[in-house]
């Protein structure tokens, strides 16, 4: 579904009814001035008919037919119409035919009265009396008039639209200004979902003021959420591995216990039981180094779990260790720019750095880091050129009872690599790699 902003929304639903109103008002006021108009020009043949009336009853009871009738010719050229002066019902004097004088004044057949005037079909008449037997009647063409009449309403009519386009402009101005508050109240949400740490200022407008607090307040509820979410989370993943030191102990404490109750046992042959007296011994001590290496682990439980971009921790690793090492290409391969999973970004860093440590001490020139994902897991795979590891001492190394090629003291880097990984819930894999050393993947949960 095609999406518009607020801003055009109100814009085009405020449209038909602006130019709907705006015709009609400009309608009204045309006619309003069309009408203004006639009357005008109508009144102008009415009072000119009064104010020569007294001048007309005068020359009337002198019988000056000739000065009436310049008189009438006189009103006919300035009114553009037809001078007739009746007495009696009879033509006395008329600016038009001479043949009309002294005849029955024929009225124009009236089709409706306005403004005390008759409209016949092609004529106004306007009439005025100038004594009690005689009056004036000045006809004009209804076909001028109307005209400029129409003429007055369509240049009205015109004038008006023009001022309903310029208000309309000036409407989309202010209603671009009035929801200026909304425009801000959307920043203010994207700034919090994006993590804007600038100072949010008040929104004029109350409504959209408790909108944002509102937005704000959830906001922060939901953070606080995530961070209990998160807690509880590394709580569970470190009981989960206290259970999984637990069981890593139980075989070798097993096979101890097996080995004293040998070396004890009278109704066993003496190798036998010099044999397990010397196990003992051996067995002690990778009981002891898995422990050690299980307290030095349980001391780096994860705090929380929060959602972030795994390939940020993957590439600070990374450049921590360029800095370190710059003897040995570290190449990457990244399918992915983001790849929000939940990890503790300190302690993951911390593991990385540990295979990478491993892998640019074992390679020959290269160590490559990719990071790729399946439908369940985020994987991060280390590989190097170097000689690789026996397969069947990976165990031994995980759980912490490895001894270091550097030095005669006990591995614990694979034992806290793993215990990390295994802390974020996810799991680490060895495989011989396509380089022809070792390959560690370190796999974590898609949520």
């Amino acid at each position: 579904m095609k999406t518009v902003s607020l801003f055009k929304h109100v814009n085009s639903s405020l449209n038909p009814y602006r130019w709907m109103i705006s015709i009609v008002v400009a309608v009204l006021i045309s006619g309003l001035f069309a009408a203004i108009s006639l009357s005008s020009r109508l009144e102008t043949d009415k009072k000119m008919a009064e104010a020569l009336s007294p001048y007309l009853a005068t020359l009337v009871e002198s019988s000056d037919r000739p000065e009436i009738l310049r008189v009438l010719q006189s009103i006919a050229e300035t009114t553009h119409s037809k001078a007739i002066l009746v007495q009696d019902g009879v033509v006395l004097a008329s600016s038009g035919d001479l043949s009309e004088l002294d005849r029955p004044f024929k009225k124009p057949k009236v089709k409706f009265q306005l403004w005390n005037m008759d409209f016949s079909e092609h004529e106004i008449m306007t009439s005025a009396n100038i004594k009690n037997d005689a009056s004036i009647h000045i006809i004009s063409p209804l076909l001028p008039s109307l005209q400029n009449t129409f003429g007055v309403f369509v240049a009205v009519f015109i004038v008006s639209i023009l001022i309903s386009v310029f208000s309309s402009r000036q409407m989309r101005k202010a209603i671009k200004k009035a929801l200026l508050p909304m425009d801000q109240l959307q920043a203010e949400i994207k700034g919090m979902l994006e993590g804007d740490s600038s100072e949010s200022r008040p929104i004029s407008i109350r409504e959209l003021e408790e909108i944002r607090a509102t937005v704000n307040s959830t906001k922060v509820a939901l953070e606080n959420a995530k961070d209990r979410l998160a807690e509880i989370k590394a709580k569970k993943l470190s009981t989960e591995s206290y259970k999984r030191l637990i069981h890593d102990l139980h075989n070798p404490v097993a096979a101890l216990r097996q080995m004293a109750k040998i070396s004890s046992d009278v109704t066993v042959d003496n190798e036998a039981r010099d044999e397990a007296s010397e196990s003992i011994h051996i067995l002690a001590d990778q009981v002891l180094n898995q422990v050690t290496s299980a307290k030095k682990n349980l001391e780096d439980e994860p705090i929380s779990l929060r959602e972030m971009n795994l390939v940020d921790c993957v590439k600070e690793s990374i450049s921590q260790m360029r800095s370190i090492n710059r003897d040995k290409d570290i190449t990457t391969n990244f399918e992915f720019s983001d790849l929000n999973i939940p990890h503790d970004p300190a302690l993951l860093k911390r593991a990385i750095i540990n295979l990478l440590e491993n892998g640019v001490e074992a390679a020959k020139s290269q160590v490559r880091v990719s990071i790729s994902k399946t439908d369940s897991n985020a994987i991060i795979r280390i590989c190097d050129d170097g000689s690789g590891m026996d397969e069947t001492k990976v165990p031994i190394y995980f759980q912490g009872r490895g001894k270091s090629g550097k030095a005669n003291r006990q591995a614990f880097g694979l034992s806290s690599t793993n215990h990390i990984v295994q802390s974020h819930g996810g799991k680490m894999i060895y495989k011989r790699s396509d380089l022809g050393g070792s390959s560690f993947e370190i796999r974590l949960g898609v949520v």
